[in-house]
């Protein structure tokens, strides 16, 4: 019954530490070798579950559900140990000709162990249960628990030695491929002495849980952080340092929601448009036409201070104003155009137009219609703008 005991709580074990390795998988894999990881695992919970039930078919004395247990038994081994193999040479990428021996072993311990199993149906030199339920380990049992000790520690060598040629974070990772295969060598060497403990899945799961905890989860977080990274990137304009248009669309999207289940009720979305940018690229290249936007965006976000801008094309930028901003926003707007205007009399060359449109309740179902209207206000804006005569110099 302890035997039993043991192998159900490691699959119970093994399942709830790796839950989010089967949650977050996608199809896409986020490390090299995660296929060979996930299978490997997979592998591994059918040998714990096969040697879980092994005890109480033991105890039970039904022989044949015994022996097909263990046929089973044997089998999820074999598997476990050719996608181990698989999976340690993608993820340390081992590129030298010599490292194929790793995954080459699995597979030959695979064939190996597959062929034994089937011979033994008429042949016990795996093990043979009597008619009176009795489970007797026979001598070629031994020869591959021996070759497979030979499989972990080539891969523990390997691992320990590759780990001290790498920086620290795949160090660890390395040094953790290595303890799990070490720790394996060592629970079969127990196992072919004391046959009726389950030593080889207390292997396992120690094993497992040491690489979850210094290999799997670090590649997850580190995965986690290029995503961050990446969306921070996209969502940040390189030449203004405003928001991008990809920033906007997220943005827009979450509102929508907020309008949907009416958690949104007021805000309203200011346009600007940049006058004027054609003739300056045109008139001294688009250098000079890159520092005249980034100019604008300046004077934008001076006057809608800590308010997010978002540039949502070449000379457009857009700003939707919620909660505090939104009670704002004809001071907000007030400012700026009294800016603007101040600098169309004085001929400044930063004219930017500007437009604002609310949110009505009972009107609007989408974030598109306010924006439509605060652009055809920038429009008049514009157009206002053209007969604003200058100040003469």
């Amino acid at each position: 019954m302890a035997y039993s005991i043991v192998g159900i709580l490691t699959v119970f074990v093994l399942l709830i530490v790796n839950v989010d390795v089967f949650l977050n998988f996608r199809g896409k894999t986020k490390y090299p070798g995660e296929w060979w990881y996930l299978a490997f695992l997979a592998s591994v919970i059918v040998y714990c579950i096969t040697d879980g039930c092994w005890g109480f078919l033991y105890e039970a004395k039904l022989r044949e559900a015994v022996y097909v247990d263990t046929v089973i038994y044997f089998f999820a081994m074999a598997t476990s140990i050719l996608l181990w193999g698989s999976f340690v040479y993608h993820y340390l990428d081992i590129k030298h000709k010599a490292g194929i021996i790793i995954p080459l072993a699995g597979v030959a311990i695979f064939v190996f162990q597959s062929v034994a199993i089937l011979i033994n149906f008429g042949v016990p030199i795996l093990f043979e249960v009597s008619n009176d339920c009795v489970y007797t380990a026979s001598w070629f049992r031994y020869v591959i628990l021996i070759a497979q000790i030979l499989v972990f520690l080539l891969v523990a060598i390997y691992a320990f030695l590759s780990a001290f040629r790498t920086r620290e974070s795949a160090r660890r990772r390395k040094i953790a491929i290595a303890l799990l295969s070490l720790f394996m060598a060592i629970a079969i060497i127990l196992q072919a002495c004391f046959p009726l403990m389950p030593l080889y899945a207390m292997g396992f799961l120690f094993g497992i849980c040491l690489l979850h905890t210094f290999v799997i989860r670090d590649e997850m977080t580190n995965r986690l952080q290029e995503l961050n990274e990446t969306k921070h990137r996209i969502s940040l304009d390189p030449l203004t340092g405003t928001h991008s248009k990809y920033a906007y669309i997220d943005a827009e999207a979450r509102v929508e929601d907020g309008i949907a289940d009416r958690s949104i009720q007021h805000f309203a979305v200011v346009v600007f448009d940049i006058n004027d940018l054609k003739k300056v690229n045109d008139t001294y290249g688009h250098d000079a036409g890159d520092k005249y936007i980034k100019e604008c965006a300046d004077l934008i976000c001076e006057y809608y201070k800590g308010v997010p801008i978002y540039r949502v094309g070449g000379d457009e930028f857009a700003t939707i104003l919620l909660g505090k901003d939104y009670e704002k926003k004809d001071e907000y707007l007030t400012k700026f155009e009294r800016r603007v205007n101040k600098n169309k009399r004085e001929r400044s060359r930063i004219i930017i137009s500007s437009g604002m449109a609310e949110f009505v309740t009972d009107r609007d179902t989408s974030l598109i219609q306010v924006f439509t209207r605060a652009d055809r206000e920038m429009y008049a804006r514009k157009e206002r703008l053209k007969r604003t005569p200058a100040k003469a110099k």
